[in-house]
C-alpha cells in the first residue's frame, strides 16, 4: 500500500497559520496532542518541514526528550527517530539526527518518498511547503486545529490574491483557486479549537 501524505497544521478563525493559545488547561492540552500527534507518531516515520520550521523544531524538540511534559517527551522522542526531509536552497547543514536537505522539487521528493517502504508521511510547515503541496494536491489528508480566536495579521495557511474585482457568491467546482476536501473527523475541544482531518478531493475540471 502507497504510503499517505498528511498536512498537520494549526489556524486561527481568520486563517492564518498559527496557534492561538488559551490558558493553561491539562485536559484541553491531552486533547489537543491526542488528535493532532498520538495516532500520526505511531503511523508517521518521515517529517517534511520547511526551512524555518526545521531550524526552530530542531532547536527546541531534541533538548525536550526527558522532558517533565509526557506529550513534550513523547513528540521530542518521535521527531528525534523520524526521518526530517527539509526543503530548502540556502539550508547548508543539518544538526538534527536523521535529517537530510533536499533542493529537488517538491513534487518530485514525494512522488520519490510514496515509491519507498516505510510509514506515511506529515507535512508540518511551514507554510510556503504546505501551500505548495496543496497546490500540486500532493497530499491526502488535511488535518488542521482551528483556534477559535482572530489575530489579524500574520501568515494565511491558505494562498490569498487581493483583488478589487466583484466575486460571484457561489463559486463552481473547477474555479480556479478553488480545492475541495470531504470531511473524515471532527472533533471539537473544551478550550474551544475544533479539530478537523479531511481527505483531499481530486479537482474538478472546469466545464466547456
Amino acid at each position: 500500500m502507497a504510503r499517505k501524505v498528511r498536512i498537520t497544521m494549526y489556524m486561527t478563525l481568520d486563517g492564518f497559520a498559527a496557534l492561538a493559545a488559551g490558558p493553561d488547561d491539562p485536559e484541553a492540552e491531552r486533547e489537543f496532542w491526542e488528535a493532532m500527534w498520538n495516532g500520526p507518531m505511531d503511523s508517521v516515520d518521515t517529517l517534511l518541514l520547511g526551512r524555518r520550521t526545521y531550524e526552530g523544531w530542531a532547536a527546541f524538540w531534541p533538548g525536550l526528550v526527558d522532558s517533565e511534559n509526557e506529550h513534550w517527551r513523547a513528540f521530542a522522542r518521535f521527531s528525534n527517530r523520524a526521518e526530517k526531509v527539509v526543503f530548502s536552497q540556502t539550508l547548508r547543514t543539518t544538526t538534527w539526527a536523521n535529517s537530510r536537505i533536499v533542493r529537488s522539487p517538491v513534487a518530485d521528493e514525494i512522488l520519490r518518498l510514496r515509491t519507498l517502504p516505510g510509514k506515511d508521511i506529515i507535512v508540518a510547515g511551514g507554510v510556503q511547503l504546505v501551500q505548495s503541496v496543496l497546490g500540486q494536491e500532493l497530499a491526502d489528508e488535511l488535518c488542521l486545529t482551528v483556534s477559535p480566536s482572530t489575530i489579524g495579521k500574520g501568515l494565511p495557511l491558505f494562498p490569498m490574491e487581493p483583488t478589487l474585482d466583484h466575486h460571484d457568491d457561489v463559486v463552481p467546482e473547477g474555479a480556479p483557486g478553488r480545492h475541495d476536501f470531504r470531511l473524515l473527523e471532527s472533533r471539537a475541544f473544551r478550550s474551544g479549537a475544533l479539530y478537523l482531518r479531511y481527505a483531499t478531493v481530486a479537482r474538478a475540471k472546469p466545464g466547456p
